[in-house]
């Protein structure tokens, strides 16, 4: 009998599979005990899941952003090439031209441009060729950023750091809740909102967005008083 909560540990076991390949070992291993703990117990609550999925989105956060930093700064001229080599010489060259007029690949194919310039076959090899770039430079992203570790590891800890600032600032958003019974319930579903955030299956939370949320319950509360 599948479990009450299947469908959502079904995305906590395919985002464990892809974790970025430069988490720390422990971090994955943990994240597949909570995942088969909570798979093995069928009295597991929605709130468990959830609280499981954000403790290992906390741990990869600062990981995923740092690789993701370095493998796109590493790869970018590269996805580029392998781009290219992967067309036909009468559709590079029609590519080429847009590219040395200073328009980026992705510009020229989500502008009217692509849809005028090229056929449906043309087009259809130049978004071949974007997901065929894409293919290798997943594959070699992990060899890439760890020539580069020493950066690495100082984006990671940069971005630590501007992490626990973000979990701070949620942390004084829920310490409004208490200020005005009015308004406790409503703040409070807006701090559990952005802790899902956490969550490894979802968006990150957003600073700006928690600085607009202080920013207007302070404005409020002061309207009030």
């Amino acid at each position: 009998m599948p479990h009450k909560h299947q469908a959502i540990l079904d995305e906590f076991g395919y985002a464990i599979r892809h974790l970025v390949p430069t988490v720390p070992k422990e971090v994955v291993e943990e994240a597949k005990t909570l995942h088969s703990e909570l798979l093995a117990n069928p009295e597991a609550t929605a709130e468990q899941v959830l609280a499981a999925m954000v403790k290992i989105g906390k741990a990869e956060f600062p990981h995923r952003r740092a690789f993701h930093d370095l493998a796109g700064e590493v790869s970018e001229a590269h996805r580029l090439e392998l781009v290219l080599e992967h067309l036909e010489p009468n559709v590079r060259e029609k590519v080429q031209t847009y590219l040395n007029s200073g328009v980026k690949l992705e510009e020229f194919v989500k502008s009217s441009m692509f849809e005028l310039e090229l056929t449906a076959e043309e087009r259809y090899q130049v978004e071949d060729g974007i997901m065929h770039a894409e293919d290798h430079i997943k594959e070699e992203a992990p060899a890439k950023v760890e020539e580069k570790r020493a950066e690495y590891d100082k984006r990671v800890t940069a971005w630590k750091e501007k992490q626990a600032v973000m979990e701070a600032k949620i942390e004084e958003l829920r310490a409004l809740a208490n200020k005005d019974a009015k308004w406790k319930e409503e703040i409070l579903d807006k701090v559990k909102t952005m802790e899902e955030g956490w969550s490894v299956t979802e968006r990150d939370p957003d600073p700006i967005e928690i600085e607009k949320e202080i920013e207007y319950w302070k404005g409020t509360m002061g309207d009030e008083g």
